[in-house]
């Protein structure tokens, strides 16, 4: 509910936008707070709240107060089994295995899938697309590029920070540019993503929901950090960035009216010539 909340900031009557950051700084609040109160708190009327509960699918306050409170419930951990050095190749191999299935079922859970079609929206009505990444994040990046080239996506890559802070500025209305961020705290990132939104262009986020990052472009695919990784990255940190793609791909796809849209047409023979046995 709170990222749906943060989504729908930019389209709220201000009486609403009230009624938003009350809900966004004090959830916990909320969750306990009659209609009375918080119609005292945000200086609004009680068919002004009725609309904002209703905007987000709850049939009023009441309702909208257990969806708040299903989202703040803390969730089971996400499992992670660590590799020691004591384990051998065998067990080391099951433990990775087995975090990566966790991850991917946890995200399961946190996938909005309308955020997946937004983004496949607005790549396709782009004149151009940029994709900009930093770090490990590029990796996710340049297999983005890779796929949506062979679906006809005209796309530039830009892994320079220099670049990216130039490039930004520049960005038309008709233009989208995708940010790739694990954190949504890179300030070179964070600084493009202002500067194109600023100027009308359509800007995507793959990242952490709630970041600066999220918070600055129109359409954000949640990726929850399910672990700290701040001093040590996990070799499952990024798995799931990379489904995203492979969704959006997809997603593109079906829009284009493919018969198989999660298959990729196989590059010319001369790009990958092979011995013939």
């Amino acid at each position: 509910m709170l990222t749906l909340v943060a989504q729908a900031r930019d389209g709220l009557s201000n009486a609403e936008m009230r009624l938003a950051e009350i809900v966004l700084t004090r959830p916990e609040d909320v969750i306990t707070m009659s209609m009375t109160d918080l119609k005292g708190f945000a200086s609004v009327s009680d068919p002004t709240i009725v609309r904002f509960c209703r905007r987000f699918g709850c049939t009023g306050y009441p309702d909208f107060k257990v969806r708040l409170a299903q989202g703040l419930a803390p969730k089971p951990p996400f499992t992670h089994q660590a590799i020691t050095g004591s384990d051998s190749v065998a067990a080391s191999a099951t433990k990775l295995l087995e975090n990566s299935i966790n991850a991917i079922r946890r995200f399961g859970e946190d996938l909005d899938p309308a955020a997946i079609e937004a983004a496949a929206d607005r790549l396709l009505a782009a004149k151009n697309s940029f994709l900009f990444a930093l770090g490990l994040s590029e990796t996710v990046a340049f297999d983005a590029e890779h796929k949506l080239f062979r679906l006809g996506v005209h796309c530039r890559l830009v892994l320079d920070a220099h670049r990216q802070t130039l490039i930004a500025p520049t960005l038309r209305p008709d233009e989208a540019v995708m940010f790739f961020s694990h954190s949504g705290a890179t300030r070179t990132l964070v600084a493009a993503a202002a500067a194109a939104h600023a100027h009308g262009t359509a800007t995507i986020a793959l990242t952490a929901p709630g970041s600066r990052l999220a918070r600055l472009c129109d359409v954000v695919i949640g990726l929850p950090r399910y672990e700290d990784s701040e001093l040590y990255t996990p070799l499952t940190a990024r798995i799931n960035h990379f489904l995203v793609v492979n969704m959006l791909v997809v997603a593109i796809g079906l829009k284009q009216g493919r018969a198989m849209p999660d298959n990729l047409a196989a590059l010319e023979p001369w790009l990958t010539e092979k011995f013939v046995d």
